[in-house]
């Protein structure tokens, strides 16, 4: 089992998907939808290549030629799980004058982004063993950029004495992000409040917590 919050690993091949046609992307979607509601519902181990040929209405001879297997599909769908992620990192302002303030938007995005993509968190957590070691390399290696843009920010907040030098970077990094990633496992969209508003109420006792740690 992976660790959520990510940690760095030793192997870095990354395996290359079959080429596609860009008129042939719209139906490689829908094999990826596919693919994901049958790993969600079912598991990676009781679905078959013909479970998903039937569900998107292809032969099953015909989804080979948009994948070579499904391990390369499990890998699609969490690897473009973590892409997405990606965008969040990239839209921290580390050069701000307040580290809180930015670590408190980031884990806002990120409890937002674990919301609405719990279907394939879910598949990450349960069935990432079936990745090959390659495979598993890279979607971990991808997950690291979380956790160092979260040490960051709280290194930050430490220079700007908006925390206390008491408080362990590393310790404190991976307990709020495993806060924050964990929403995936306990959110429901009937529940009574939306996921916008659970991701601020998250951000802001987690930033808070910081803030208080060795003050009191």
């Amino acid at each position: 089992m992976p660790d959520i919050a990510g940690n760095l690993p030793v192997e870095t091949a990354q395996p290359t998907p079959r080429k596609r046609h860009a008129k042939s992307q719209r139906r490689w979607e829908l094999i990826i939808e596919a693919s994901t509601a049958l790993f969600k519902e079912r598991g990676f181990a009781a679905t078959s290549m013909q479970d998903i040929s039937d569900r998107v209405g292809l032969q099953k001879g015909s989804l080979y030629y948009y994948v070579d297997s499904k391990e390369m599909l499990l890998f699609e769908i969490l690897r473009d799980l973590h892409r997405g992620g990606e965008a969040l990192v990239d839209h921290i302002n580390f050069e701000t004058g307040d580290p809180l303030g930015e670590l408190r938007s980031y884990f806002v995005q990120i409890s937002i982004y674990s919301g609405r993509h719990a279907d394939r968190l879910g598949i990450f957590t349960r069935d990432f063993q079936f990745l090959d070691q390659a495979q598993q390399s890279e979607i971990i290696r991808e997950r690291f950029m979380y956790r160092h843009a979260t040490e960051r920010l709280i290194a930050l907040a430490k220079e700007r004495g908006q925390v206390s030098d008491l408080l362990d970077v590393h310790t404190a990094a991976q307990t709020v992000l495993r806060a924050v990633t964990a929403v995936f496992e306990w959110y429901r969209p009937d529940g009574p409040l939306s996921i916008e508003e659970i991701a601020v109420q998250n951000a802001a006792i987690l930033v808070q917590g910081l803030a208080a740690f060795g003050r009191t």
